[in-house]
């Protein structure tokens, strides 16, 4: 029942213009991240941080919001950066990593205990693995990116295990690090905003 719960309350994280404004900025910041603080290797293999934006969506507001924010992220990072032609399973793709973070991060609580920093490691994880090691590798080879005639999805999949497990590693350090003072501020900026409405 929870699960569907977060659905829900995600859905009705939409009605508020400070999550509008909110997810906006932090898209803002996934198209900054994507273009401009990327290390590139070949025209489309990329070690970036953008990510670190999706997930404070998906922590904030949930799966509902995280999956929309995902789709949007792609779709502008790509008009305002375009590398190569538009494939729109990237974009799903990247919903589905906004959806993966906002069921595994929705509710985080900094002051909780170690289990908290489980659910961040164990949700960059799951996003590492599903999203950026077997669907992106799935979509390049479709599309005749990477691999040659002689080369197998399972063999190029195995060759990007070393690269993404560098990622994750560096990720489940710099997220929580990340998380912790954003739920904070913005815990500060709800309260705020609460007592100046009243």
């Amino acid at each position: 029942m929870t699960f569907f719960n977060n659905f829900k309350r995600s859905l009705t994280e939409l009605r508020s213009i400070r999550c509008l404004a909110v997810v906006g900025v932090f898209i803002a910041i996934y198209v900054v991240l994507d273009g401009f603080a990327t290390i590139r290797i070949g025209e489309f293999l990329k070690i970036d941080f953008a990510y670190l934006a999706l997930a404070m969506v998906g922590m904030l507001f949930g799966p509902t919001v995280g999956c929309i924010a995902g789709f949007a992220c792609d779709l502008v990072g790509y008009l305002v950066n375009p590398v190569g032609g538009f494939i729109p399973w990237f974009a799903l793709v990247t919903a589905l990593e906004g959806l993966i973070y906002g069921l595994g991060l929705y509710n985080f609580k900094p002051e909780k205990d170690i289990r908290q920093y489980l659910r961040v490691a164990l949700t960059r994880g799951v996003v590492t693995v599903v999203c950026n090691l077997v669907l992106n590798t799935m979509i390049l080879y479709c599309y005749g990116i990477i691999g040659g005639a002689e080369e197998t999805l399972i063999g190029l999949i195995w060759a990007r295990i070393g690269t993404n497990a560098i990622k994750y590693a560096i990720s489940i350090v710099l997220l929580p690090m990340l998380m912790v003072p954003v739920k904070l501020a913005y815990r500060k900026m709800f309260r705020t905003s609460n007592a100046a409405a009243k």
